[in-house]
């Protein structure tokens, strides 16, 4: 194997594709990154079972060939050296890295050892970029970090011809989040559960200057490609929560108020809540909200804030950091409450909508 590139096309793809290697492993061979020559590109992959990503950059190939590295050595490696073309050699399981005065010899595995990557299925559905990323990270923190959940580890993604849906949920709080617009390539409606890194990846690849994203699935299989780039995972099998259920329909008492001054509310009186559940009270009454948190040992804090609300009395206890995360992911000026009682699931919503239908269900704490 012998070929040249340039540094800055290089260490461009390498940022793209180190998100998926496993750091901690049992198992050595995904701890690298697969090199392989062809034509005149390279073609670099990474995966960790799960998740596979693969993408190419233009090189000056003398020795076709393949072989596995180090994804972090070779990633600090390219990191650090000059502006300038590289050039790799192997030989007898070693790697050869040179750039005009540096100079490395790194070990190598070969590509036997490396896992087969998954026969791509034709990728039939397009999806547009900017909308895809804007609702990937607006949804994907309400997803569980709790492995035994396992239908809860990804979002339910529905498309329709006119429509695409992400849903997420953790059994605490739910996002939905929906965009009207049309789908190439989808006659009926299809759904999918992507697994949470799975995600992270796929609003990695629908950045600019991504104008689309190619969407296809097998029997195990999900596939995304744009820009010469594609991003394979194995499909979360089982039943998603029925999300319509827990989506309030009669919360009836409706409260707007501002959703920098909520969020600014919210830090300052948390940080007297109880560190386990994070709990505050909101009591809302004649245009007015009180914030309140107290800890027996440490102490309390009350705060309030305006707000448009007509309507009787009403005392409800959130956790503080749910709330704070929706807060954060909005950017609307305003932010709609919607209300039962003490003990209903609360609706969170921007004011006013915009483009998409974004919904935010969180579960009441008792106090």
């Amino acid at each position: 194997m012998d070929f040249v590139v340039n540094k800055g096309e290089l260490f461009k793809q390498l940022q793209y594709v180190q998100g998926v290697v496993e750091r901690k492993t049992t198992i050595p061979i995904l701890s690298n990154f697969l090199l392989e020559t062809s034509g005149n590109k390279l073609e670099v992959t990474a995966t960790d079972l799960d998740v596979t990503v693969q993408c190419s950059c233009p090189a000056s190939i003398k020795v076709s060939g393949a072989l596995t590295v180090s994804a972090r050595k070779l990633f600090d490696i390219v990191r650090l050296l000059p502006d300038s073309s590289i050039h790799f050699k192997s030989a007898n399981q070693w790697v050869q890295i040179t750039c005009e005065r540096s100079k490395f010899k790194v070990a190598s595995l070969s590509k036997d050892n490396f896992p087969s990557v998954p026969t791509v299925e034709e990728a039939k559905v397009v999806l547009p970029s900017d909308p895809l990323r804007y609702m990937i990270n607006r949804c994907i923190y309400a997803i569980t970090q709790e492995e035994s959940r396992y239908t809860l580890n990804g979002a339910l993604i529905i498309l329709k011809p006119q429509s695409i849906t992400l849903v997420t949920t953790d059994g605490h709080r739910l996002v939905f989040i929906s965009r009207d617009l049309e789908i190439k390539g989808v006659s009926r409606e299809k759904r999918a559960l992507i697994p949470r890194k799975t995600l992270a990846e796929l609003s990695k690849l629908a950045a600019d200057p991504v104008e689309s994203v190619e969407f296809g699935s097998s029997e195990n299989h999900l596939f995304f490609r744009a820009a010469g780039r594609l991003l394979i995972s194995r499909v979360l099998t089982g039943q998603f929560p029925s999300y319509e259920m827990v989506i309030p329909k009669t919360n009836d008492k409706q409260a707007t108020l501002s959703t920098f001054d909520f969020s600014d509310a919210l830090k300052r009186v948390a940080i007297m809540a109880d560190e386990q559940s994070h709990a505050v009270r909101l009591s809302l009454r004649d245009d007015q909200l009180d914030i309140f948190s107290t800890t027996s040992e440490v102490g309390e804090a009350k705060e309030t804030l305006p707000a448009s609300y007509q309507g009787e009395p009403l005392e409800i206890g959130f956790n503080a950091r749910y709330i704070l995360d929706f807060l954060s992911n909005l950017e609307s000026e305003q932010v709609q409450i919607d209300l039962k009682d003490g003990e209903t699931q609360g609706l969170l919503k921007p004011s006013p909508s915009g483009d998409y239908d974004h919904q935010y269900v969180v579960m009441p704490v008792k106090l």
